[in-house]
């Protein structure tokens, strides 16, 4: 794909974009949660179509409209989210941090074998959290911290 189109739309990510990775309870997971990683960039849906253009540049994700006239274009799953940071990565500038954290948990993931490595992804989860300057967040590390020891999954 061009560079320019690549970095355009690495920019509007800086701008008008978020990169996260979500703690969900899950009772069919196997440590009672899962974690959900997604790429989404926000538009008036006046100019959806513009967000139509960068999600058909990338060939994956997927346009919805929210409630209260903003349009999302959302890139979801740890695959698609790594991939789409692989091409955007070299042209992001103010995201730089949140590009990092997520690509090591992306790959921490990919050998979560015990509790403590699954914990340690959540831990990267709030600091990519942190980042973005959220704090809306309803589960966190600690949340499964205490969930896993309540359980008996890690020492006391």
């Amino acid at each position: 794909m061009d560079k320019s189109i690549l970095a355009y739309i690495a920019g509007f990510l800086d701008g008008d974009g978020s990169i996260m990775l979500q703690i969900k309870p899950r009772k069919d997971c196997r440590y009672g949660f899962r974690l959900c990683s997604a790429i989404v960039l926000y538009q008036d849906s006046s100019h959806e179509e513009d967000l139509e253009w960068m999600r058909d540049q990338l060939g994956v994700g997927y346009i919805s409209r929210r409630n209260d006239g903003i349009s999302e274009c959302r890139f979801d799953g740890h695959e698609r989210v790594a991939t789409v940071l692989g091409q955007l990565g070299l042209y992001i500038r103010f995201k730089r941090k949140q590009v990092a954290l997520m690509l090591e948990a992306l790959d921490k993931l990919k050998s979560v074998q015990t509790p403590i490595v699954f914990l340690e992804v959540c831990q990267l989860a709030d600091r990519l959290s942190e980042a973005n300057y959220t704090s809306r967040r309803k589960h966190t590390a600690k949340t499964v911290e205490t969930t896993f020891r309540r359980k008996g999954l890690l020492s006391p």
